[in-house]
């Protein structure tokens, strides 16, 4: 993933270096007050994980949703990025693997501080939290408690996001790739059998996002 993110940083300045010689395109848009736009993409998450008996393996996911983004002043906006986070995670508890799908309505509300324009490409950073509600919170309920593996996630969570990107001006619409990373506030994981409860006593979210958004 360092690897990942090292490329990535290489391509923004190669862009940069680029972009000297261009017109500069989308000259106002910036000035709107209020700018619209879609993204998708792909993540890399996981847990972090306190147990005796148990261990999770990290899932490759995409993620896709829309945003709304406010125009501040030149240099900051509030964005939101109302969505659809999904992957899938093997839980092992006591030796016996669990398939763990999740689908998440994902939505970061955060603070874009942009870097100043140099013709087509200005780089930016934003940090913030999000709302997580897990509609296959209650997947693995199997029977209630009945079975040793028995445990549920749960419904309703708050995770703190930074991110790092690059915004490319292109005749028609902005074009804007960037890294983010995630960090779980609360413990989503609830043992309901025997061996779920004495195996594993927290899960908390954790992902690297690589997402391209078109405005």
């Amino acid at each position: 993933m360092i690897r990942l993110i090292a490329f990535f940083l290489f391509l923004t300045c190669t862009f940069s270096y680029a972009q000297k010689e261009k017109i500069t395109q989308l000259e106002n848009f910036d000035n709107k007050p209020l700018r619209y736009g879609y993204y998708l993409g792909l993540h890399y998450k996981g847990y972090a994980i306190k147990a005796s008996n148990a261990s999770i393996t990290p899932g490759v996911g995409f993620q896709l949703g829309v945003l709304a983004d406010l125009h501040l002043n030149n240099y900051i906006s509030v964005i939101a990025e109302p969505g659809v986070l999904s992957s899938t995670n093997k839980l092992t508890l006591a030796n016996e693997t669990i398939q763990m799908p999740t689908t998440h309505f994902h939505l970061p509300i955060s603070f874009k501080f942009t870097t100043q324009r140099i013709n087509n490409v200005s780089a930016y950073f934003s940090t913030g939290i999000s709302y997580n509600y897990n509609f296959t919170a209650e997947k693995n309920i199997g029977d209630g408690g009945a079975k040793p593996n028995d445990f549920v996630l749960t419904k309703h969570n708050f995770m703190g996001e930074i991110a790092l990107g690059t915004h490319f001006y292109f005749p028609y619409f902005k074009f804007s790739p960037s890294i983010r990373g995630i960090y779980g506030f609360n413990n989503e994981y609830k043992g309901l059998g025997t061996t779920a409860k004495n195996s594993l006593n927290s899960l908390k979210s954790r992902a690297i996002l690589l997402t391209l958004t078109f405005q």
